[in-house]
């Protein structure tokens, strides 16, 4: 018989232990607000069921009592909360800067707009147009540049470091692809005749070209009054293709600038209309939190 009592303990054990299983207890602490004051230590959770807050805690809540509490011994991904909605602005600017500098006697440069659609305030996608020309004559050269007015197209993602923070300022780093097709040439070329002392003239053939370059960006953006904003851009251009040059490189690229100076600046005037202002953080828990009732 004693083989009996053996399999007659080991079926109470498994018993116990399978009663243990169904009864598993965790740690808890109280929702902070909308909980009773004493909370117990343990819960069985036979008649639990478990969801998420708007916090990113995991709620037990007992469907017997309809109490709710935080589990703290849950493991929940940590992500950025993002403050802004996901469609949250479109600015336009249009960049001043080569402008004023013409009138102020630079030998080229042009003008160009260009838009951003802004997401969670985060993340910006952007797309930009403008035209340049260039006449230029080198101090001590025997010769002028000139480069016909043609267009340059420029496509990018712009990244606002202070996403959570306020709207109306921002500090912004970025990348584009840009790109431009044009014609340039090089007349009034002088040579001195020494027999004869006397100067003789001739113009290089016009080329066409195309060129793209990389651009990276890094800029301020501070509301001056709603809708309008000023901002400064200072970009570093890299190029990465370039139609070959049958008589030298072109010394002026429409949208780079000079060919020997990869650093420029911008000056922009903005008007941004907002989609969605900052999400109402009250308003998303009550959201959430009726949802999750029904």
């Amino acid at each position: 018989m004693r083989w009996r009592e053996t399999v007659a303990v080991l079926i109470v054990l498994l018993c116990g232990t399978c009663g243990m299983a169904q009864r598993r207890v965790t740690p808890v602490q109280p929702v902070p607000s909308g909980v009773p004051e004493t909370q117990p230590t343990e819960m069985d959770r036979t008649n639990v069921v478990e969801r998420t807050d708007d916090k990113g805690n995991v709620v037990l809540v007992d469907t017997l009592s309809g109490k709710e509490f935080v589990d703290t011994l849950a493991v929940v991904p940590k992500t950025a909360k993002m403050q802004y909605p996901l469609w949250n602005a479109v600015t336009v600017g249009v960049n001043i800067w080569d402008p004023i500098m013409r009138i102020l006697g630079q030998q080229y440069g042009g003008a160009d707009i260009w838009a951003e659609l802004s997401l969670h305030n985060r993340y910006k996608p952007v797309i930009e147009f403008g035209l340049s020309a260039a006449k230029i004559t080198p101090d001590d050269m025997n010769y002028t540049f000139k480069s016909s007015l043609a267009p340059y197209f420029k496509l990018g993602m712009n990244y606002n470091i202070f996403y959570n923070s306020n709207s109306n300022y921002q500090f912004n780093v970025g990348l584009r692809y840009a790109f431009t097709t044009y014609s340039y040439e090089v007349v009034d070329v002088t040579v001195d005749e020494g027999y004869w002392n006397e100067p003789s003239h001739f113009s290089l053939p016009s080329v066409r070209s195309t060129a793209g370059w990389l651009e990276i960006v890094a800029g301020v953006k501070v509301l001056i009054a709603k809708p309008i904003s000023l901002g400064w851009n200072i970009k570093y251009c890299a190029k990465l293709h370039e139609s070959a040059a049958p008589y030298g490189e072109p010394m002026y690229i429409p949208g780079f600038g000079k060919r020997k100076n990869p650093l420029s600046v911008s000056f922009s005037v903005m008007y941004t209309l907002e989609l969605n202002g900052k999400i109402d953080e009250h308003a998303e828990a009550e959201k959430k939190a009726s949802a999750a009732a029904d």
